[in-house]
């Protein structure tokens, strides 16, 4: 079998024009949102929703990302970060981003080669640490996605930080739409060396599930997220006087309620 060098679904990268509104919204949902961390040499600023169901080298994660500089954004992050908030790229977890990036190629995949990031994350007015990672920047494929390899993934393990109050602990479900489900999910596929059933293919915890809508290309417009205490997250959508639909045990919130990210929330 040939090595995808593809561990996981690391995390998802989010576009939020308003870094800090995003911030409020989730922090009212119940989720423990990190500090602002900046990457001035890309012109981005981040905040994180981290989950405490990672596995191996990978973290996991929702990125909510915002453009600081536009003058320093790379190519791929420019073309990315712009248009309607929601998610923008699938972030893989490699074992070895450049060996990845040579698989990719033979795919179709034209990555360019891989970027060492190191950037300071204030954890308070006095403490910083550093996170120190190696990426390769979005493609657009089938879906777009991205890949990291990092150097110290403990940093985005800190119990305060993915302890939530409604008691998430993580994403089990993309939930992505495209004019042909089987044509998307079978490229998906083959791009992470899975299997594709059903319209379905998935990559370690998390399923990828393709449903058929009227649209040019196919996309990522929700996850799935698991563990939720359904009461707190009741009083939230009702404190906020959110409309939610509800299927059996899980609830849903569409993509205007959680700045274009579709959220279904599921006590199991």
């Amino acid at each position: 079998m040939t090595e995808t060098h593809i561990e996981a679904i690391d995390h998802l990268l989010t576009f939020v024009p308003d870094l800090d509104a995003a911030a409020r919204r989730f922090e009212a949902l119940g989720f423990t949102v990190t500090p602002p961390s900046e990457i001035a040499a890309m012109g981005i600023t981040n905040r994180l929703i981290l989950f405490s169901d990672w596995a191996g080298n990978a973290a996991h994660f929702i990125e909510m990302m915002a453009v600081t500089d536009a003058a320093r954004l790379p190519p791929p992050m420019a073309a990315l970060l712009r248009g309607p908030a929601g998610i923008k790229s699938i972030v893989l977890s490699l074992t070895d981003p450049a060996a990845a990036r040579m698989r990719f190629a033979g795919l179709g995949v034209p990555f360019g080669p891989p970027q060492h990031v190191r950037r300071e994350w204030k954890i308070d007015a006095t403490t910083s640490v550093w996170p120190e990672f190696d990426v390769l920047l979005p493609v657009e494929d089938v879906l777009t996605f991205n890949g990291c390899r990092y150097a110290n993934v403990e940093l985005y393990r800190r119990a305060e930080w993915s302890a939530h109050a409604n008691a998430v602990t993580g994403f089990d479900r993309l939930l992505c739409a495209a004019p042909d489900p089987d044509a998307a999910v079978n490229r998906l596929a083959r791009l992470l060396g899975t299997e594709a059933e059903g319209g379905t293919t998935t990559l370690g915890r998390v399923e990828m599930r393709f449903e058929r809508r009227a649209i040019p290309t196919a996309r990522c417009e929700g996850y799935r997220l698991r563990g939720a205490d359904m009461d707190v997250v009741r009083r939230a959508v009702e404190r906020l006087g959110l409309e939610a639909r509800t299927d059996g045990k899980a609830l849903s919130l569409p993509p205007e309620a959680a700045f274009g990210q579709a959220l279904t929330f599921s006590p199991a």
